[in-house]
């Protein structure tokens, strides 16, 4: 299985004063500090904790993040140049907003190297891809019930199930770059994702439900093409289910 990640330090979710939640930060050294607060804030970004369209004030993210102002200014250069940032100049820096055209342009990008890379799953993939993929949709068609059923307590489970099935989908492709590149698109399309299933509910759970098990069974068959077609579809309707909540005004994008 090959894993891509941000190494640094270690972060959890804690709150902190007032009512919101971040990722917190573990202590080390200056280099350590700089990866943990990267990789802290560039997750409180992606999970929807910190807001579209919020500002970031180096003095209140330093407060917030327990960090001095040089490593967040690192961090906040590394994420604006990651499109999940805005430098406003004298303003500061600011979450990137939501927009429809991005994620249709992330989502045709993310969909041409993700079928690419499970075609060359299901074609080198041996058992052991094969059982990690039966153990992830198993474990994912018990939370997609639990969401359906509206259980909003295991919104956190089910996503760490959605991202292993479909880390697992891929785990049999060789290589290295495409995964890698698959992965950057993946993160900031989960954005994306994030706010369509809260907003626009059971509808498009719905929907998820039945798809999750149609690509796991094309998949297993070692249909590629089926497969592929699938998973297109799959990332189409997210695409959809996102337009439909913003057009419904039921998420606030950070677009001024």
């Amino acid at each position: 299985m090959i894993t891509f990640f941000i190494q640094g330090g270690k972060f959890m979710s804690s709150p902190v004063s007032g009512p919101e939640t971040i990722t917190q930060l573990q202590g080390g050294t200056s280099q350590s500090t700089v990866e943990s607060v990267y990789s802290a804030l560039k997750a409180d970004i992606i999970s929807g904790r910190r807001k579209p369209g919020e500002f970031l004030r180096i003095d209140r993210m330093s407060r917030v993040y327990g960090v001095g102002p040089t490593p967040l200014r690192e961090t906040l250069q590394r994420l604006t140049a990651e499109n999940l940032v805005i430098a406003r100049g004298g303003r500061g820096f600011q979450v990137a907003p939501l927009t429809i055209d991005e994620f249709v342009d992330l989502n045709i990008a993310r969909t041409a190297i993700e079928t690419a890379a499970l075609r060359l799953s299901i074609k080198h993939g041996a058992e052991d891809w094969e059982s990690r993929v039966v153990a992830a949709g198993y474990i994912l068609k018990k939370w997609d019930a639990a969401m359906l059923a509206g259980e909003a307590d295991n919104l956190s489970r089910w996503e760490n199930a959605n991202a292993e099935f479909h880390s697992a989908l891929l785990s049999g492709c060789p290589s290295l770059w495409l995964l890698h590149a698959q992965q950057g698109f993946a993160n900031k399309c989960d954005r994306y994702r994030r706010a369509a299933v809260v907003g626009a509910g059971t509808p498009y759970r719905a929907d998820v439900e039945r798809e999750h098990g149609e690509i796991l069974n094309a998949v297993l068959q070692r249909d590629a093409d089926r497969g592929c077609e699938l998973l297109a579809t799959h990332y189409q309707r997210t695409v959809d289910a996102f337009r439909l909540v913003v057009e419904s005004g039921l998420i606030d994008t950070g677009v001024d």
